[in-house]
């Protein structure tokens, strides 16, 4: 079993796009979803929610706003699985739960596991660390089988896993604990503190390059965004001096996944 946790707090539009790709895209592992509502503003989420009666889908309703960090941990303590973080502003593809699940269990040591996305930055594609439309002329199901085409699966190593849609074995989450709430309450950094607590204990971070999710990005706190990001790099420095070097190594150095990015826009070039 799999627990794929949404956390939902706006964004009514995508939310229900997000529901209706879990429902309708194919999968052959055992799998839950888990949606928690961070006591949303928006009365139409409330609805939306409340008419989901798949036998496969549990809502849970937080009566406070307790923010991104506290919800997703309440949803990893509810299961007793690996999980899926997953952002409600996406939009899943076929086998894109399989193609995780055996990305995370081609190797013991790994840790997380990151999908593909048009925006996630070191995560994203075709054009690597942007923001990117959808190729002309794809669908995103047609854009995600042009991805799996191109993909040897080498799933290479990442500084940090990239939340839009991050899988962790219940393994790692047993041995390092949960997101850090009381640093990160509102979001932003918590996934690359775990990451970097991944690292630490002799585990790694990859990315699926075989598995592609749309991802509108920032949906819940758009206004906010900037703010955030300051305030909570600053408390990532303090725990994790070091971080910042990865990233900006592997962002020059590495070829594995810049190289991934080229044979999928030359595949778009030669359509």
């Amino acid at each position: 079993m799999i627990d794929v946790i949404i956390p939902v707090y706006n964004g009514f539009d995508e939310t229900k796009e997000c529901i209706n790709s879990l429902l309708s895209c194919s999968n052959k592992s055992s799998h839950r979803l888990i949606f928690i509502n961070d006591n949303s503003p928006n009365k139409d989420i409330h609805t939306l929610l409340n008419e989901l009666n798949n036998e496969n889908t549990i809502v849970l309703h937080n009566q406070n706003n307790l923010g991104f960090v506290k919800s997703v941990n309440k949803g990893m303590k509810y299961s007793n699985h690996d999980v899926i973080l997953l952002n409600s502003d996406t939009v899943v593809t076929n086998n894109w739960i399989d193609k995780l699940y055996h990305a995370a269990y081609s190797d013991e040591k790994i840790g997380t596991v990151t999908a593909s996305t048009n925006n996630g930055t070191i995560a994203s594609v075709p054009y690597f660390n942007q923001d990117n439309e959808l190729p002309e002329g794809y669908s995103i199901e047609q854009f995600s089988q042009l991805v799996e085409k191109v993909s040897d699966k080498i799933y290479p190593v990442i500084p940090t896993a990239v939340g839009h849609a991050m899988y962790i074995k219940r393994t790692m989450l047993d041995l390092i604990g949960y997101f850090d709430e009381e640093t990160f309450g509102m979001g932003y950094g918590e996934e690359m503190d775990f990451s970097c607590r991944v690292i630490r204990r002799g585990y790694k971070n990859i990315l699926a390059d075989d598995t592609f999710i749309f991802h509108y990005g920032s949906t819940s706190f758009k206004s906010d965004k900037a703010k955030l990001i300051a305030i909570h790099k600053r408390k990532l420095l303090k725990k994790h001096w070091w971080y910042p070097i990865n990233v900006k190594k592997f962002i020059y150095f590495d070829k594995k996944v810049k190289n991934i990015c080229k044979r999928i826009e030359e595949e778009i070039r030669m359509r």
